[in-house]
């Protein structure tokens, strides 16, 4: 089955009350990171949290990106939302092993009895790809790989160069399947051009991406039906 899902920001609750209505799209990604300003973080993250609170718990459909491993973002945002019911999330830069355990552990802390969280981890940089089976062995928390292009094209000081970004997915599709996992293909950036979308999902279908991040509705019956070509 093909996963679409939708990144929404939560620097703009108005854009957040409507992904949730979405049809079309097998999960709504609720964006703590790249999305939002440093200055808007808090705000941010309480509209996470009036929405855990709100619902009990996470939506059907619904995960958040967090911040990344190593920032005073992600502490807070683990404090305040583990508490309220995130038990899923997705991981952005987590560039080793001890990343990935850190963070888990602090969830567990403060998850409590609540069980385990489900992670899709966000494969990023040159190193995390490199070393991705020593990364997510042992760990059945991790149940799915999603790739960041943009920053992997930016750790890998490859910038502009397509090839280099499809080299590596073709290697991330690789090692997902070797790991058991599904993987997930980065969003496409131009909203207008409808047969570029068409394409590049087509792409990432033929090369084995299990589905793909879109950051706007009107690119999900584009990307579902390029995946759907690539099936026949």
């Amino acid at each position: 089955m093909t996963v679409l899902s939708l990144y929404v920001s939560a620097g703009r609750p108005g854009y957040v009350d409507h992904a949730l209505t979405v049809s079309g799209v097998d999960a709504v990604v609720l964006d703590l990171e790249d999305s939002v300003d440093d200055r808007d973080k808090d705000a941010a993250r309480d509209v996470a949290a009036e929405l855990l609170r709100s619902c009990g718990g996470l939506p059907d459909r619904t995960l958040v990106r967090v911040n990344a491993p190593g920032s005073a973002h992600l502490d807070a945002d683990l404090a305040e939302l583990v508490p309220l019911g995130l038990d899923r999330l997705r991981l952005p830069r987590v560039r080793t092993r001890q990343d990935l355990d850190d963070v888990l552990a602090r969830i567990g802390a403060l998850a409590g009895p609540a069980g385990p969280p489900r992670v899709e981890l966000m494969i990023e940089t040159v190193g995390a790809l490199r070393d991705l089976e020593e990364i997510v062995t042992g760990r059945p928390e991790v149940t799915a790989l999603t790739f960041g292009g943009e920053d992997y094209l930016r750790d890998s000081r490859a910038a502009g160069a397509p090839q280099d970004l499809w080299e590596a997915k073709r290697e991330l599709v690789r090692k997902a399947a070797a790991a058991g996992l599904p993987a997930y293909d980065t969003v496409y950036g131009n909203l207008h051009d409808r047969d570029a979308v068409w394409q590049d999902a087509h792409r990432a279908a033929r090369l084995g991406f299990a589905g793909k991040s879109i950051i706007h509705p009107a690119q999900s019956p584009v990307t579902r039906n390029a995946f759907a070509d690539a099936g026949r």
